[in-house]
């Protein structure tokens, strides 16, 4: 199962769009209709995609989210694979430590959809 929650309400930060659940099998063309639907309203750039709570992210998942990435949004997450997932995609580096998994998050943007990554990570 798979819940897509879609938040207009940040100012100065774009529209949040959280994921939470399995990110595989027909769940990845919800995600892929949200994030169009979002995308018809408004540039990539200004669209934070977050994994909240995912437990699973199939080849699918992962590429589609490599598209999301590719064309300007940014991607957040934590817990140690959705870490290591963005990571993968973004291209980015981060501590492997999966001991404090829960305290620690990546957030990384595609600047323009160059390719070129800004990394914050923290608690």
């Amino acid at each position: 199962m798979l819940k897509v929650s879609v938040r207009h309400d940040m100012p100065n930060e774009g529209i949040l769009v959280e994921v939470e659940g399995r990110l595989a099998g027909p769940w990845v063309d919800e995600l892929k209709r949200s994030w169009e639907t979002e995308r018809g309203k408004t540039n990539s750039e200004s669209m934070t995609v977050r994994l909240s709570n995912v437990t699973f992210i199939d080849d699918a998942g992962k590429q589609l989210l490599g598209t999301i990435f590719h064309a300007g949004a940014k991607l957040e997450g934590n817990g140690c694979m959705v870490r290591a997932i963005i990571a993968a995609i973004t291209g980015v580096r981060f501590s492997n430590d999966c001991g404090g998994e829960s305290k620690t998050s990546i957030a990384v943007e595609s600047r323009g959809g160059q390719g070129e990554n800004n990394e914050h990570s923290g608690s």
